[in-house]
């Protein structure tokens, strides 16, 4: 009986396209939920999630599990990402979100949230974002921090830190301390990455900076997650600070 029930769930969701793991709480490494949406695991307890827009652009997230719930760490780039990533998580690792948190006010970071509003999922952020989600008609985070008290130490085990403005006004960065993870968000670029993207609300005199401050608060980060493209280490920071350099002082044409 066990085995046919078995059977069933993984019939149905393979029909909704999605991996069914052997038993709550133990889903496999990679997970598709989607041509535009795959989780996977880089820690016991801590997956990336990574969605991509119409244009093809992907962007990361994390998914934590907490002794309290779930943590997730940004939304998907819309709506619908964002419900599947929340039915998944629930479902596969047996317990509900406790908070998300938004790292910076951008649609890769935030398109989701009207998921999360139907799912009574709590999410917060700097006062910033939350400053300029309300102008831009968004659904409302919490505050966390602010850029007045830029740290917070989280029950939930994060640490939340605003490093100052960067690739936008209002980028914070996540600190998982029992796994050595850092979520670096947009503030940090891949180790991959041959240019700062999109650069349309950087503050690029201010950039520098901020990753500095990054660096010198979390020596101990042995992943770093950027905002986009592959997960990589502490280099990934050292990179960041060398695109800066060169955007700075671009090499003159011969």
């Amino acid at each position: 009986m066990t085995s046919r029930r078995s059977v069933l769930i993984a019939l149905a969701g393979a029909a909704l396209g999605l991996a069914v793991p052997a038993r709550a709480g133990h889903p496999p490494d990679v997970v598709r939920l989607g041509a535009d949406l795959e989780v996977r695991r880089l820690r016991p307890t801590v997956w990336v999630h990574v969605s991509t827009d119409a244009q093809g652009v992907p962007a990361n997230g994390l998914i934590v599990r907490t002794r309290r719930g779930l943590l997730l760490v940004d939304t998907g780039w819309t709506e619908g990402q964002t419900d599947r990533l929340v039915a998944w998580a629930e479902r596969a690792l047996g317990a509900f979100f406790a908070q998300a948190v938004v790292t910076h006010s951008h649609g890769d970071r935030s398109g989701g949230l009207p998921a999360l509003v139907r799912r009574n999922v709590p999410f917060s952020a700097l006062d910033l974002t939350v400053d300029k989600l309300r102008a831009a008609g968004a659904p409302l985070p919490r505050v966390l921090l602010t850029t007045a008290a830029p740290l917070r130490v989280d029950a939930l085990g994060f640490e939340a830190f605003y490093p100052g403005p960067g690739h936008a006004a209002d980028n914070i960065v996540v600190w998982l301390p029992a796994e050595k993870v850092l979520f670096g968000g947009c503030l940090v670029k891949s180790e991959a990455a041959t240019d700062l993207g999109n650069v349309a609300d950087a503050d690029l005199t201010s950039w520098p900076g901020a990753v500095e401050a990054v660096r010198d608060r979390y020596p101990g980060a042995s992943i770093v997650v950027p905002g986009h493209g592959p997960v990589g280490g502490p280099a990934a920071l050292v990179h960041t600070l060398e695109l800066l350099r060169q955007r700075a002082s671009p090499s003159p044409v011969p």
